[in-house]
Formats: structure tokens, sequence, C-alpha cells
């Protein structure tokens, strides 16, 4: 698969506030707009050196551990 498409399809599988991140490390600003739009057009625009850390960075949230909020030991257990 080439890069643009790897990275295009880890773009859709995190969240909106990491996707914030990788496009404000990218152009220094929050994004606006359609979110799918947005990451097809950041995809699109990106140069080859930049696509490895854009991919780095999105396979970073993917693959870190999501632990749920710890359980408050005073509150009784549902």
């Amino acid at each position: 698969m080439l890069k643009r498409d790897i990275l295009e399809s880890m773009l859709s599988k995190i969240t909106d506030d990491e996707f914030g991140v990788i496009w404000k490390d990218t152009y220094g600003c929050l994004p606006v707009g359609g979110r799918s739009e947005l990451a097809k057009d950041f995809v699109a625009e990106q140069y080859d050196g930049e696509l490895d850390g854009c991919i780095a960075l999105a396979e970073s949230f993917l693959t870190h551990d999501r632990k749920p909020k710890p359980k408050n030991k005073w509150l009784p257990p549902r």
C-alpha cells in the first residue's frame, strides 16, 4: 500500500483530538472543517519525507494503551 493510503487509513482510526494534534504539529493551527475532507487534503499535501513522520505519530496514537479511567475506591461498585 502507498504511504498516502496508509496515513489516510490511520487518520480515520484515531480520535478527533489526536487528529488535531497531528494537524497542529504540521500547520501550527487547529483544523477547521469536515474531518474526512481535511484528512484527504492533509495526506495529499504532505511530501514523501513528511509522510513518514505523520505515519509514526498516528501509529503512536493507535498503539498506546487506552486504559479505562481508574475506579474511585470511595464509590460503591456498580
